[in-house]
């Protein structure tokens, strides 16, 4: 058992990992925080603990109550625990929305775990096999399923579970207490009023730390809601916001906005000009797998800044997931449920081809991409949606993609199959939660967090708050006209109104600008070398095509939009640069 240990929690070298426990014949490594440890330190009654730290507390916590103890846990964790009291076991363990992740590689009897993919390869580089599910659907969707990875021999433990290694053989465990499918009783605004409540102590929570912490602070209703309870408890916490040259991703005006108004500290990170390809490369090749949302880059120079102010960063992940969020969370319902009517779908090819005629270039694109999904069958709808890089994407009367593209469908219905929701609409909330939420974003903040010596919490996912979430009616939640009607209720008693009626700004990274055309030239020349590995799923003079549209909008069709065109080059160029370091 080997750890490299960021001090959060009681700095001192009595903390440090692999720790021993005083009393039994039990060591743990633990990469995360638990927040309510002081709370969980009292149950263990006349235990004297020789550390402040919340890893003795996790230890001798599970030694004297076993695996129900991880249910008391509040936190960001996994964790491993070898118990040699009686019997040697290994006991993993990870927190229930999966923000800390947590591999493990079986094959032939020899189980080796790790927080990083990068941490297991070493020792059976010579025994993987690549996915080939895996890396076909990251084609369509910009990353890798879990609890799968590219591997086929690695997978993840799953949120919430506790796995017990035993004489060679794995128990599983479940202890997840999330519903997706409930909904409570409350009013629209008992439900407000609880989720205001919950998310105070959820961001109270996360500011226990024996380092200082600050907020990600963006243009969002989420980050500004985290910072204005984080306001309320110390005056003197930092908002960071990441500022671009850029008028369609710059956040600044309304950042600004939210700190004047608490009259809070804030500061900007300019990060427009040091994009380079040499940063890029040590961005995806850290992620030990294909891996191609360009937010990434933000984050990374987003918690580079913070290592030089704290160890710790508070961020507004989870909130669309849980709040409805994303307008698509709405009207794929709507999608759905007009799709079920046999006369409407009879006349919606003439709808749209007479809508996609009459629109915009803009337009026309949305047009296409709900033509798109309107023929879909219900199990086709949520993939489609979340792909980057479309299966039904043309290209010269024909398929860009070297390989039949629908099995990636059945697959990605597969993943937590066991736990997936009947009705639809509780199917849109879990799709957006335990795959894209999961998979992708809190791959990417983790990941670039800690490669920056950063711990990045999330108190939207607070155990607490989520489960309650998940219960609040889905009307109560979004409409077609307003999304996360909740969260802007509550914000709109913080700030001025005109930004809790702000639409939705994703966290992105205008990448075609960011990187100069030489830097694009050597990704073109990467990508078009005879023996790439895209070519064997990606017709190659569609690459040629791509790179034709970077350089001229109009060359292109008009379904591809700017980011569309640079998010495809990416996820070729991750498969490429990932299949070169394996």
């Amino acid at each position: 058992m080997g750890h490299n240990r960021l001090s959060i929690i009681d700095l001192s070298s009595e903390a440090d990992q692999p720790m021993k426990s005083v009393y039994a014949d039990a060591y743990i490594i633990f990469n995360g925080e638990i927040y309510n440890y002081k709370e969980l330190k009292k149950k263990l009654g006349n235990i004297k603990l020789r550390t402040n730290s919340d890893t003795e507390v996790l230890l001798e916590g599970y030694l004297n109550f076993g695996i129900d103890f991880i249910k008391l846990l509040r936190g960001i964790y996994s964790f491993a625990i070898f118990d040699n009291r009686s019997e040697q076991n290994v006991v993993l363990g990870r927190d229930p929305s999966g923000i800390k992740p947590l591999y493990l590689y079986d094959k032939n009897g020899l189980k080796i775990f790790g927080s990083e993919i990068k941490a297991i390869v070493p020792s059976v580089r010579n025994e993987l096999t690549v996915n080939e599910n895996i890396l076909k659907t990251f084609l369509n969707l910009g990353y890798c399923l879990e609890p799968y990875s590219i591997y086929n021999e690695i997978n993840c433990v799953n949120p919430g579970n506790v796995v017990i290694i035993k004489e060679g053989r794995t128990f599983k465990h479940d202890l997840t207490s999330f519903n997706f499918e409930s909904s409570n009783k409350y009013s629209y605004r008992e439900n407000t009023e609880l989720s205001e409540e919950k998310l105070k102590t959820a961001v109270e929570r996360n500011l226990i730390a024996d380092v200082e912490v600050a907020v990600a602070l963006s243009g969002g209703i989420d980050s500004s809601l985290i910072y204005a309870f984080a306001n309320k408890i110390n005056s003197r916490i930092k908002g960071l916001t990441i500022k671009f040259d850029d008028e369609e991703y710059n956040e600044e005006e309304i950042a600004r906005i939210y700190s004047q108004t608490l009259k809070g500290n804030h500061e900007f990170v300019e990060v427009d000009t040091e994009l380079n390809l040499d940063t890029l490369n040590r961005i995806l090749l850290n992620f030990d797998q294909p891996y191609a949302d360009s937010s990434a880059v933000n984050v990374f120079y987003l918690t580079k800044a913070t290592g030089k102010v704290t160890k710790v960063l508070l961020g507004g992940d989870g909130g669309d997931e849980l709040f409805n969020g994303y307008p698509s969370q709405t009207w794929l319902t709507y999608i759905y449920n007009l799709g079920k009517n046999k006369l409407l779908q009879k006349g919606g090819a003439f709808i749209f081809n007479t809508a996609f005629r009459a629109a915009n270039e803009i337009h026309r694109r949305s047009v296409k991409r709900i033509s798109d999904l309107w023929n879909d069958k219900p199990h086709e709808l949520l993939y489609d949606w979340h792909s980057w890089f479309p299966r039904k994407s043309g290209y010269s009367g024909g398929s860009p993609f070297l390989f039949d593209t629908y099995p990636g469908v059945e697959f990605y219905n597969t993943v937590f199959s066991t736990n997936a929701p009947a009705d639809f609409r509780h199917t849109v909330v879990f799709d957006y939660f335990r795959k894209q939420m999961l998979s992708d974003y809190l791959r990417k903040t983790d990941m670039m967090s800690m490669l920056n010596g950063v711990e990045y919490r999330v108190p939207f996912l607070d155990e607490d708050l989520t489960e309650f979430a998940l219960t609040i009616p889905f009307s109560q939640k979004s409409s077609l006209n307003e999304t996360k009607k909740i969260l802007r209720l509550i914000h709109s008693n913080y700030f001025p109104a005109k930004t809790s009626k702000a639409p939705k700004k994703g966290f992105t990274i205008p990448l075609d600008t960011s990187l100069s055309k030489d830097e694009f030239n050597v990704i073109r020349e990467n990508l078009l070398k005879n023996g790439n590995i895209v070519h064997q799923y990606i017709k190659k003079d569609y690459v040629e095509f791509l790179f034709k549209g970077l350089d001229n909008r109009e060359s292109v069709q008009s379904d591809i939009s700017r980011a569309g065109i640079y998010q495809r080059i990416l996820m070729l160029y991750s498969l490429s640069l990932w299949n070169e370091n394996k």
